[in-house]
């Protein structure tokens, strides 16, 4: 019977390329699996639009954040000036001091353009000699009417009419501006808009200017 003949014994690098071999036909078999499968489509929310979705969101919060912190936030009622407290119709605290009047409510368009008039008149003239006080219908809002000095800068007295004004001058239009004389007489009455000259010559004349 003839004897078999022994398997020659693999060598170190005969074994090394078989494998090699052997892992590069895997790879190939892979590739070719792969190419031949049917592409899946991508959803919406898969992938580049998700990433971008998400870059997005980002965005819009930071720039929500960046916009609240931007604007000013309302200022608080302890923060808003006081209004003067009106005693008495015949305005006795004030005498011996020409007293302007400004009858106006805050809706009133005609009223804003007043302001700046009497703030002019309020920086020329001491408050030792001309008093002003911007007078608002009792029905007005009292925290509104306290914004409403604040926002249009209103440095003089601010008070609403909690002691008739309007009816005791006739007031039947805003803005009206009424002077009184130190000694409490009514000396000038004008209905709509008067000008810081005209309120101006007013006053130097009852000074005696």
């Amino acid at each position: 019977m003839p004897k078999k003949k022994k398997k020659k014994k693999e060598s170190w690098k005969e074994r090394q390329r078989r494998i090699s071999i052997k892992h590069q036909k895997t790879i190939e078999a892979e590739r070719i699996r792969r190419k031949r499968a049917p592409k899946k489509k991508e959803g919406f929310f898969s992938g580049k639009n998700l990433a971008l979705m998400i870059l997005l969101s980002i965005t819009i919060v930071g720039a929500s954040v960046l916009a609240i912190s931007w604007y000013p936030s309302s200022p608080s009622e302890e923060e808003l000036p006081q209004l003067y407290m009106l005693t008495s119709s015949n305005l006795d605290e004030f005498r011996g001091k020409i007293v302007i009047i400004d009858f106006f409510a805050t809706w009133c368009s005609p009223c804003k353009q007043e302001i700046p008039e009497l703030a002019e008149i309020h920086s020329k003239y001491n408050s030792s000699q001309v008093v002003i006080i911007s007078v608002a219908p009792e029905s007005e809002d009292d925290t509104k009417l306290r914004k409403f000095k604040k926002d249009y800068s209103m440095t003089w007295l601010v008070a609403r009419d909690t002691v008739n004004l309007f009816n005791k001058f006739g007031i039947r239009v805003i803005p009206t501006i009424v002077i009184l004389d130190e000694q409490g007489e009514v000396q000038f009455t004008k209905e709509g808009l008067t000008s810081a000259s005209e309120l101006s010559s007013v006053i130097d004349s009852l000074l005696g200017g």
